[in-house]
């Protein structure tokens, strides 16, 4: 399952850019791809923005930066 971060400008067309490309989960492990490096240094620079971003999955579902969190931290990351 692929996930996707849009910031305040991005549109739903430009998810495919490497910098809003969180990662991919498979086989129990989470593979971080550009987005997930902006996303992490987000929450530990800027926690106060959190609420003007949007994380999709593949399938278009809506996930809160929390249950994002939720879902990855039952998988093994590999950089």
């Amino acid at each position: 399952m692929m996930y996707y971060i849009l910031l305040p400008d991005d549109t739903e067309e430009g998810v495919q850019y490497s910098t809003n490309v969180l990662g991919e989960s498979s086989f129990k492990n989470f593979w971080v791809e550009q987005g997930f490096e902006i996303f992490e240094r987000m929450v530990h620079k800027y926690p106060d923005t959190l609420d003007e971003i949007k994380i999709k999955d593949e399938k278009n579902k809506n996930y809160t930066p929390n249950q994002f969190l939720d879902v990855v931290s039952k998988l093994n990351i590999i950089r």
